[in-house]
């Protein structure tokens, strides 16, 4: 099994007497990348971005299996079993750690280790294996039960690794080791082999492409890119077993490799698409010729048995299959790990982009969820290719792909709140270029940086009419991207380090007119490698801009800060006064100790939000004192917010890989979109819909029936736990039924046929 696409998300289900979480349990954010997988007798745990998840019945179903896991990362890079244990390692960015459980993910607990750090996990049949280094060097380690370690072989010394170093598992005899830009292998931990590259082709290159390495329960190694290779443990060199046997003018794109079979996605130069399948370790791939899918991309397939699979579609939801492979369907129960990284207000409508769908949107402030790609290119009219979206006052934009192979992008532009978009191309000589994106925004300024191939360098460019004409504000051209935030009166510009996507801001400046000219603020070096401006992440994951906002009233701006020089870290909070052009650390209380900064917003009368891994808070003093939005309990340790939208007094939180939460500001309650445990029957319906509610306190309940454009048509007070709607009278078409009982909010969308 090999994952596709990078960055995707958790779902997390809480109940708190005190402070409700609710879902809102929508298609359009089905799904999330899986990274890694492990099964036992009980059940199939899957390791994704937004966390873990936790299926008993092949997939058709999902529970999350997060609790107890890293506080600062829901991010599960790499999951395994021993026995019937699981051991997980976090995505952390302060480092990975791992952890275990004894219950099928039902509670994890941190391993310890005292003299050396965790880099990769792996196994052995029923031996775990863990790499590990200090300022030493860095070896294997391995452990029946993770708590004693053995030390095995050495894998560098103390000069430190070169590249990339990872553990692969196979459900084999032997671990493989990416190491020093090399594929090595061991049996036992203490003898390493080499792994040779004759036979492929001189580009490939281990380190950078784990993600194309593979293998099998059998014993057999694989190698994908453009073509699948088998390795010859004996001749020690690499067969082509895939070309002559996928149709002509077909490219391979994507492979899964399970237990038993290969998988293999091609695509024409026409954008046809075929999956094969290989059960016999690549002799044929036949093609599977009825998949139920118009666009059979499926990969990061898992062989749950011989007949059940389960695999991520091209939008990362999850699909299954109960006859090998040969057909696949959606199934209605899916754990939410997909971002809303870039969620966006306009007008009183939500939107976020997401790869594959496109564009989508809520105009009832997350009662529903839609598709808004009207106007936007689509790839045979079921895949939109949307890279970046931004907004100017009233205008929205977005960056858009025809096709997946097509790096050519192009800006439409909405000015009736994302309901239609119409193309607004960007002119000559600036259309030219390659890794367009939006940089910043100001009054009605909206800047664009994107890469000069000619020039190798980073250009900047601006419009002031929403797209109509875009000039140049200034004769310079950086060789690394330009971003901007703030206002009119003082507008930032942060450049980013080498065109590093990784790492956080080490400068800061004041732009005049627009971006004309820049005037170093960073007073006294105060920001540097060790002393960073944090920044938030744009929608493909990689840094963008910075994490800070402005009160242009106070003429008062608060960023976000990392202190490295300790070592690992800490976030500090940095006020700078427009008018004296003066920093200062803001001493803050109320924010937990050693906590991560994920998102900060000022949003009106002296408010500001700052999220954090721990939970979201308020301060009302300018970033001085802070006190919790919500009960501690309803929150999801690990997530990260990066953004935040306002609409009246719920704060509206984008995630990184945790779909949408809302939190009502005013009330101090935290929901996160979700409608289980209300049971609704018969749905669809002609007439009457029986409604039970599952907590019941034997007072009463409020019960509120809107439709999709968000009007409240029915609204009742019921004081039993049981009782009928009657849609008789209703139009055909979707409706929403909303239920207030003890302190909880429950949603679900009801049809009337």
């Amino acid at each position: 099994m090999k994952k596709i696409y990078l960055f995707f998300i958790g779902l997390l289900i809480c109940f708190n007497a005190q402070s409700q979480i609710s879902q809102f349990n929508d298609s359009s954010m089905y799904g999330g990348g899986i990274r890694s997988y492990a099964k036992n007798t009980n059940c199939v745990l899957v390791a994704t971005d937004g966390g873990i998840f936790k299926t008993t019945n092949q997939g058709q179903s999902w529970t999350n299996a997060t609790l107890g896991f890293d506080p600062n990362s829901v991010s599960c890079r790499k999951i395994l079993n021993i026995g019937n244990d699981f051991y997980a390692m976090s995505d952390n960015n302060s480092g990975p750690h791992i952890y275990k459980s004894t219950n099928n993910g039902s509670n994890w607990n941190q391993l310890s280790f005292t003299s050396w750090g965790p880099q990769s996990l792996g196994k052995i049949s029923n031996t775990l294996y863990v790499m590990g280094g200090n300022n030493t060097g860095g070896y294997l380690y391995s452990s029946t039960d993770g708590n004693s370690w053995t030390q095995k072989a050495m894998l560098w010394g103390s000069s430190g690794q070169n590249g990339n170093c990872e553990l692969l598992s196979f459900n084999q005899t032997k671990l493989y080791i990416v190491c020093n830009n090399n594929l090595y292998f061991t049996s036992d931990g203490n003898t390493i082999d080499t792994v040779k590259t004759t036979g492929l082709n001189s580009s490939n290159s281990f380190s950078d492409n784990t993600n194309n390495i593979d293998g099998d329960a059998l014993g057999s190694l694989y190698y994908c890119r453009d073509v699948v290779y088998k390795y010859n443990f004996t001749s020690k060199s690499w067969s082509d077993i895939s070309t002559g046997k996928i149709a002509t003018g077909f490219q391979i794109v994507q492979y899964s490799v399970t237990d038993n079979a290969i998988f293999v996605v091609a695509m024409s130069n026409t954008l046809g698409m075929r999956l094969y399948r290989s059960t016999d370790q690549g002799s044929s791939f036949p093609e599977i010729t009825s998949t139920g899918m118009n666009l059979p991309m499926i990969g990061n397939i898992i062989e749950v048995s011989a007949t059940n699979f389960i695999g991520n579609w091209l939008d990362e939801r999850i699909l299954i299959s109960s006859n090998g492979g040969n057909s696949w369907s959606s199934s209605n129960n899916q754990y939410i790990a997909s971002s809303s990284a870039n969620l966006t207000r306009s007008g009183n409508n939500l939107l976020f982009s997401r790869d594959v769908r496109g564009l989508i949107l809520s105009n009832n402030q997350g009662v529903s969820w839609n598709t808004a790609n009207n106007g936007i290119p689509g790839f045979s009219g079921i895949a939109y290719f949307v890279s970046e979206m931004g907004q100017v006052k009233d205008t929205l934009f977005s960056f858009c792909r025809p096709d997946p192979n097509n790096k050519k992008v192009e800006l439409f532009k909405s000015s009736n709140n994302g309901a239609s978009w119409v193309s607004s191309p960007i002119p000559a000589p600036y259309n030219a270029g390659e890794d367009y994106l939006f940089s910043g925004k100001c009054d009605s300024a909206l800047f664009v940086s994107y890469y000069d191939t000619a020039n190798s360098t980073y250009p900047l460019i601006v419009t002031f009419n929403n797209g109509s004409t875009w000039v140049k504000p200034n004769n310079t051209n950086s060789s690394t991207p330009i971003y901007l935030k703030g206002s009119k009166n003082c507008l930032f510009a942060f450049y980013a380090q080498n065109n590093n996507n990784w790492e956080d801001f080490t400068n800061v400046s004041k732009t005049n007119n627009f971006g004309a000219s820049f005037t170093d603020i960073n007073t006294a070096g105060l920001f540097n490698s060790n002393f960073l401006i944090k920044r938030i992440l744009d929608n493909s994951g990689n840094k963008g801009n910075a994490m800070m906002d402005l009160n242009v009233a106070t003429n008062k701006a608060i960023f976000a800060v990392r202190d490295r020089t300790m070592g690992n870290g800490t976030d500090r909070l940095y006020q700078f006064d427009i008018l004296s052009t003066t920093w200062s650390e803001i001493t803050t209380t109320g924010l937990p100790l050693n906590y991560l900064a994920n998102s900060i917003k000022y949003v009106g009368n002296n408010v500001w939000l700052l999220a954090t891994t721990t939970g979201l808070y308020k301060s009302t003093d300018a970033g001085a004192n802070w006190i919790m939005t919500h009960n501690a309990a309803s929150w999801q340790s690990g997530i990260f917010v990066n953004c935040i939208q306002m609409i009246g007094n719920k704060a509206f939180l984008g995630t990184i890989a945790n779909g949408v939460w809302v939190a009502d500001i005013a009330l101090g309650i935290l929901e996160q979109l979700k409608d289980n445990d209300l049971q609704i029957f018969p749905n669809p319906t002609s007439d009457i819909i029986n409604i039970m509610i599952p907590d019941f306190n034997g007072k009463t309940a409020i019960v509120s029936l809107y439709s999709l454009d968000g009007r409240e048509i029915v609204n009742n007070t019921i004081n039993k736990n049981q009782f009928q709607l009657n849609m008789k009278n209703f139009a055909s078409g979707s409706y929403v039924v909303v239920i207030k009982s003890n302190n909880n909010i429950y949603r679900k969308t009801i049809i009337r046929r």
